[in-house]
């Protein structure tokens, strides 16, 4: 137990740094309960509001499931959709899919240089009874953690793995009897002698069947109009960033940010400082429409100042992950 909590507490700086690459926000993780425990009673302590992840480790046959509270729902979908979904549908389950799909290839690249490869299943968004379903494993290893950061309050998160060794066999379905084989094979034989039959005969001898008044449906032949192939959006032309040349972005650049109470906004005056919460030296804010979109240094051009774009905090997939509106 000792060597896994170690195993798993080595991985916990790198899902540290994809939540703030996700969120936005300075993430601090701690491990607040690592034990085994039975599957009945691994569910047992848990919401029917909280978030189900489940995938499959194939390389070790184990069940991975992640619990996550109900407040990532709003988080994710504040971040990546720029409006808050606080319920369960369509567009936050594929949210929490992409989400834990990356998380699986940071996990998988971390253990890749550790000389350990895994190979994760699909990921499933489950509710509470459909993960009871699931599970496949007589023991688990659970994991509570504690997430600071992204949120006012600490915000909730388990962790289980299914302990390989303790693997439940599944029932195989039962075979057919002997009576049911003998069945299927009369009924075959059956079928092969009508079909030296002469359907018009049969259907002569057959005694006539009252048939229900159908509704007699018209139909006409229509013919369409030829159109020529064509590339590009009907006008002529094809769609390229030209469409957007004439749309404005505004690009702003944040030394620092300060609080300061109403009566000392009232006594500022001509000569005033104003003592930032930064430090001197470290990277500034840039924004593109009021979201942070890089961090970078102050450099000096002939008489202008200027950034040099120092770090992006945003991953490869925030753009494809953008359906509605602007980031919040």
């Amino acid at each position: 137990m000792d060597i896994l909590k170690e195993t798993l507490e080595q991985y916990v700086p790198t899902i540290e740094e994809f939540l703030t690459s996700i969120l936005l926000e300075e993430t601090d993780i701690e491990v607040d309960a690592f034990q085994e425990v039975k599957n009945d009673i691994a569910l047992e302590h848990l919401n029917d509001t909280d978030v189900y992840l489940y995938t499959r480790e194939q390389n070790i046959s184990s069940d991975v499931i992640i619990v996550l509270d109900q407040e990532w729902f709003g988080l994710l979908s504040s971040i990546m959709l720029g409006i808050e979904e606080k319920e369960k549908n369509e567009q936050t389950i594929g949210l929490l899919e992409e989400f834990a799909d990356d998380l699986a290839e940071v996990i998988k690249e971390e253990a890749s240089s550790n000389g350990l490869e895994f190979d994760f299943g699909e990921v499933k968004v489950l509710s509470k009874a459909e993960m009871q379903e699931e599970l496949s494993h007589e023991k688990y290893i659970w994991t509570k953690l504690d997430i600071e950061g992204i949120a006012d309050e600490v915000v909730r998160a388990e962790f289980l793995l299914g302990d390989p060794e303790t693997e439940i066999e599944k029932e195989e379905p039962e075979e057919e009897d002997d009576e049911s084989e003998e069945e299927t094979m009369r009924e075959l034989s059956s079928l092969e002698e009508s079909d030296d039959e002469d359907f018009s005969t049969i259907n002569t001898r057959a005694e006539p069947k009252e048939r229900k008044k159908e509704k007699v449906i018209s139909a006409r032949h229509i013919e369409f109009a030829e159109f020529a192939e064509e590339n590009g959006n009907g006008n002529g032309e094809v769609h390229s960033m030209d469409l957007l040349k004439d749309v404005d972005l505004d690009v702003s650049v944040e030394l620092g940010r300060i609080e300061l109470p109403l009566g000392k906004v009232l006594e500022l005056a001509k000569g005033s400082v104003i003592e930032l919460e930064k430090l001197a030296g470290e990277p500034v804010d840039i924004l593109v429409n009021g979201n942070r979109i890089a961090l970078g240094e102050v450099v000096v051009i002939d008489e202008h100042f200027g950034v040099r774009i120092s770090s992006l905090v945003t991953t490869k997939k925030r753009l494809a992950k953008i359906k509605n509106g602007s980031e919040g």
